[in-house]
């Protein structure tokens, strides 16, 4: 199968289709002037800028409120649902990959890398596969949403996707994520059974953040480096894509990604004194 055929690609051209961003335009103009969360992203184009800044809590405001709207019944829900999902496709890849990574290490098969899975002439395949799923879920979690959850509304979505297609392929996905999520030097306890690793991390680093244990930068380059759409080798972001992403020389990348990482040790040497009071 040619990558020009994939699923992401293919629904990509749907999402970027003029007819999709005139409805997409007319829907925001619509909602902009109802809803002050969205006023400044009246359109695709302006949406697109909002979330491109690192004003994470904006971020969580305007799609919070996308997501408030995907949940209706009827033609808005589904437009709204869309939205998001095109605001959220480059997440996709990075999430493949680790739900690769993941599956291949429940069953053990972990050995010289081939293509993306290791697997040779087939990793194409599973890839497409793969990526099929992950996209089938992300829509399932964007129309159902839990809207008690207001904060960390991108990394949700990302979590909640991966997770859902670990439990379809069969994957434990506690013991998935263990053996997968690289953290580094970071200490963190043994996550409850209905915790995986990956979810554990992101919730230290929630908690970290808003403690202010760690300064908008920091977490900004540790978020991007576990759970952004870069990947390495590894299935975390490398200096360089660190690099390039927050447009800084690959030294000074691995100068703040250390610095954040000694600080989110220290939040997590913290974090498990305060779960064991």
């Amino acid at each position: 199968m040619s990558v020009t055929s994939s699923p992401l690609t293919a629904l990509q051209r749907q999402l970027t289709h003029p007819k999709s961003r005139l409805r997409f335009d007319a829907a925001l103009r619509s909602w902009s002037a109802q809803d002050p969360a969205l006023a400044d992203a009246g359109t695709h184009e302006r949406l697109s800028e909002v979330l491109a800044t690192r004003d994470y809590v904006r971020h969580d405001e305007v799609l919070y409120a996308l997501l408030q709207r995907s949940a209706l019944a009827g033609d808005e829900g589904v437009v709204a649902g869309e939205v998001v999902l095109d605001a959220m496709l480059p997440a996709v890849p990075g999430i493949v990959g680790r739900v690769i990574r993941a599956s291949r290490a429940a069953i053990g098969t972990f050995g010289a890398r081939r293509g993306v899975t290791g697997a040779g002439v087939s990793a194409n395949e599973a890839k497409t596969d793969v990526q099929a799923g992950v996209i089938g879920h992300l829509w399932e979690q964007i129309r159902c949403y839990p809207l008690q959850r207001r904060h960390h509304v991108a990394a949700n979505l990302v979590f909640d996707t991966q997770s859902a297609t670990l439990r379809a392929l069969g994957v434990d996905v506690r013991q998935a994520a263990a053996d997968v999520v690289t953290m580094d030097h970071v200490a963190v306890h043994q996550p409850p059974a209905d915790k995986d690793a990956s979810e554990e991390l992101l919730e230290l680093l929630s908690w970290a953040a808003e403690q202010q244990w760690l300064d908008e930068e920091e977490a900004a380059i540790l978020a991007a480096r576990y759970f952004g759409e870069q990947m390495g080798r590894d299935g975390v972001a490398t200096d360089r894509q660190l690099g390039t992403l927050f447009g800084v020389s690959q030294p000074t990348a691995t100068r703040r990604r250390t610095r954040a990482l000694g600080a989110l040790a220290e939040a997590g040497r913290e974090w498990q004194r305060a779960g064991q009071a």
